[in-house]
């Protein structure tokens, strides 16, 4: 039920923020495209108590945003205007429907809800990937099962003019989604081991020093 690479005009139908064993967080979406097929992905905007609980990382004595930072914080500037840290004032929490790993199927959970996206349109670029399936082994640790499934990557969103949030704040003119739709769209990217030669899916959006605080972003 995997979407086609391609850019999609988009409706946010729901935004949580999520938490780890390890307590890493998690922004989590579910978006329907107008077709009615939904779209779910978790990005993860902060990293979990062993690396710091960081909404970033250093490379070569620079800070830059985790890619999941990276795309929730665009996706909250295409829809309000707003970086991710404005939108998070908007939590609230309430009772939704998410999946429970210990009984294997969704239930009521309480979760801070981003109401400030929730029903907004969006624009975003989604890719189709291939990826090795997983499963824990005897030790607790994730292990390619040999198995493979479909799943999509939103690379990055923008308004509903065809503008991203780069494009937004730097007043640039709409160029990028035309851009990526022509080298993207209908492609697939496979990136099992059996396929370690295969495409990569580079993300169109540049990364920027890092500027947020690093205090809880999941306690609202």
């Amino acid at each position: 039920f995997a979407w086609e690479s391609g850019v999609y005009d988009a409706t946010v139908k729901m935004v949580y923020l999520n938490q780890s064993a390890s307590e890493a967080v998690s922004l989590n979406v579910i978006l329907e495209n107008s077709t009615g097929k939904e779209l779910k992905e978790s990005f993860w905007i902060k990293s979990g108590k062993a690396k710091g609980n960081k909404t970033y990382y250093t490379k070569n004595g620079k800070d830059y945003p985790l890619p999941g930072y990276s795309i929730a914080n665009s996706m909250c500037v295409a829809i309000t205007g707003d970086s991710l840290p404005k939108c998070m004032d908007t939590a609230e929490k309430k009772t939704i429907n998410i999946y429970n790993p210990e009984l294997g199927k969704e239930a009521p959970t309480e979760r801070p809800v981003l109401m400030g996206l929730v029903n907004k349109p969006v624009k975003v670029a989604v890719h189709q990937v291939v990826e090795d399936k997983q499963a824990k082994d005897a030790s607790g640790n994730y292990v390619s099962t040999g198995d493979s499934r479909t799943v999509n990557e939103c690379k990055f969103f923008g308004n509903m003019e065809g503008k991203t949030a780069e494009e937004i704040t730097t007043k640039a003119d709409p160029a990028k989604f035309d851009k990526w739709a022509e080298k993207n769209t209908g492609s697939v990217i496979d990136k099992t081991t059996a396929n370690k030669n295969g495409n990569s899916a580079a993300s169109i959006m540049g990364s920027a020093p890092a500027n947020t605080a690093t205090g809880s972003l999941f306690s609202k």
